[in-house]
């Protein structure tokens, strides 16, 4: 029987996914807790599995890098091949997310990609291969990722983090800022004595690293991925087509207040705008539909909805660079 939460890992649980690098130290503060406590409420929290995952968000595009949302359709898929699918999407370093969704599409996945030209290569291949069971497929291209926090569990304060895949500042990666994306791309809170370790530099080279990622944007934030059956949330991803991305600000608000919406992206392509929803049942995510339609009904064309039945890979960082 999985132990329950109560309102300080409620409370710390928010402010990781805020800043998963955040020290206990500050955590304390904020919440007038001793220190050793929050760290051992934080290490519970791990091994009673509330936390999936604490991970680094990226801006690749900041060293020109694109990101693509292929969405596919399978016809005649058997349970070992959809396995070979996904071990073939996911093992490419290219690959920062895949779900398996029930809906219009049975599979999604993000993949970050220098340019048009290699996509394309990697789609040729991964067709040459499985592409008899493809029934439809669709690329979307990501423009914009707006960053909502979580407030399903303690609804505090709103903070929001925007930034644009459009933008190339050219930054260049050397071999320490690569070593360190690689090490906090999934292990955000590893600690600056751990990486200097691993990577054979000093820790205060390391920190500056860092302080230099992120003041460019090439580090976007730190943040936390939940056990959803833990905390008995589905995730939804509901995709919109818009008559005027003009509407994109009220509609993202909107959402940003149903304090169930973790990410929304903004797209080009057959979807404008993609919201991701955690919802406790049918009936909260009906709910949030109607007042949707009820507020925005004469400024979207249609919406799909898919059901997130298995999410792999969370991985903001293109290892191939």
């Amino acid at each position: 029987m999985k132990e329950e939460l109560d309102t300080y890992d409620k409370k710390i649980l928010f402010e990781l996914d805020i800043n998963s690098r955040i020290s206990a130290s500050k955590i304390a503060k904020k919440l007038k807790l001793p220190k050793e406590t929050v760290n051992y409420r934080i290490k519970r929290l791990e091994k009673n599995k509330w936390i999936s995952r604490l991970y680094t968000i990226f801006n690749a595009s900041l060293f020109g890098y694109s990101y693509y949302r292929v969405f596919l359709k399978f016809n005649k898929l058997t349970a070992s091949t959809e396995t070979e699918i996904i071990d073939y999407i996911t093992n490419d370093p290219t690959c920062a997310n895949l779900r398996i969704i029930e809906g219009k599409y049975d599979l999604v996945f993000l993949t970050i990609q220098k340019n048009p030209g290699e996509l394309k290569g990697f789609l040729q291949c991964f067709l040459n291969t499985f592409g008899m069971y493809v029934q439809d497929k669709n690329i979307l291209f990501l423009m914009k990722t707006h960053k909502l926090n979580q407030k399903f569990l303690y609804e505090g304060k709103t903070t929001r983090t925007t930034f644009s895949h459009l933008e190339s500042k050219d930054f260049t990666l050397d071999k320490i800022d690569l070593g360190i994306m690689k090490l906090i791309s999934t292990n955000a809170r590893i600690k600056l004595s751990e990486m200097a370790h691993s990577l054979h530099v000093d820790s205060r080279l390391i920190e500056y690293h860092i302080k230099s990622m992120k003041h460019a944007g090439v580090i976007v934030a730190y943040t936390i991925d939940l056990n959803l059956i833990h905390i008995n949330r589905e995730l939804i991803q509901m995709d919109i087509a818009l008559k005027d991305p003009a509407f994109i600000q009220k509609i993202i608000s909107f959402f940003d207040k149903t304090n169930t919406c973790l990410f929304i992206h903004e797209m080009l392509g057959i979807y404008d705008i993609s919201a991701e929803l955690y919802v406790e049942n049918d009936e909260m995510l009906r709910n949030i539909l109607e007042k949707f339609k009820e507020q925005f009904l004469d400024n979207y064309v249609y919406y799909d909805i898919s059901h997130v039945y298995k999410e792999y890979v969370i991985n903001w960082s293109p290892f191939h660079v």
